[in-house]
C-alpha cells in the first residue's frame, strides 16, 4: 500500500466523514469506522476537526487521489462506512455510485450485503501507518 500517501489517506478520511453524513445521521457506527481510521493513520486531534469540518467535492477530492489503490481504499471504505450501521441509505448508494463512475476505479463492488467484509480489509491495509 505504499502507493498511497499521506494526503491521499486525509482526503479518503473526508470522504467517510461525507458519506456518514449524506443520509444525515451521522451514526454512532459510522464515527467508530471512522475514528478507527483516524487512529490507524495517526491522525492528531487538530488534524481530526480539521477534516471533520472541510467540505469535499467530488471532482477535486477524487482528482487529488495519487493512485488507483487510492481510489480502491476510498471506495471500500465508503461502502464499510455506508454498512456500518446495518442500513444503507438510498444517498449513500447514490454518493457511492457517483464515486465509482467518476474514478474509473479497478475494485470488482463486493454485493451490499457484504460490505462488511470491506471493514476488515481497509484496517488490514492500514496497518502498515500504525
Amino acid at each position: 500500500m505504499s502507493v498511497i500517501s499521506r494526503e491521499d489517506l486525509r482526503t479518503i478520511l473526508m470522504f467517510g466523514v461525507h458519506i456518514g453524513k449524506v443520509d444525515d445521521t451521522f451514526d454512532v457506527w459510522e464515527k467508530q469506522i471512522l475514528k478507527r481510521f483516524a487512529d490507524a493513520i495517526n491522525l492528531s486531534q487538530e488534524e481530526r476537526g480539521d477534516i471533520a469540518e472541510q467540505e469535499i467535492s467530488l471532482r477535486h477530492g477524487l482528482d487529488s487521489l495519487s493512485s488507483a489503490e487510492a481510489r480502491n481504499l476510498l471506495i471500500k471504505t465508503l461502502c464499510a462506512v455506508s454498512y456500518a450501521d446495518g442500513n444503507t441509505h438510498p444517498r449513500e448508494l447514490e454518493f457511492i455510485e457517483k464515486v465509482i463512475t467518476r474514478a474509473g476505479a479497478t475494485v470488482m463492488v463486493l454485493p451490499r450485503e457484504e460490505w462488511g467484509l470491506y471493514e476488515k480489509e481497509i484496517f488490514d491495509d492500514l496497518q502498515q501507518f500504525a
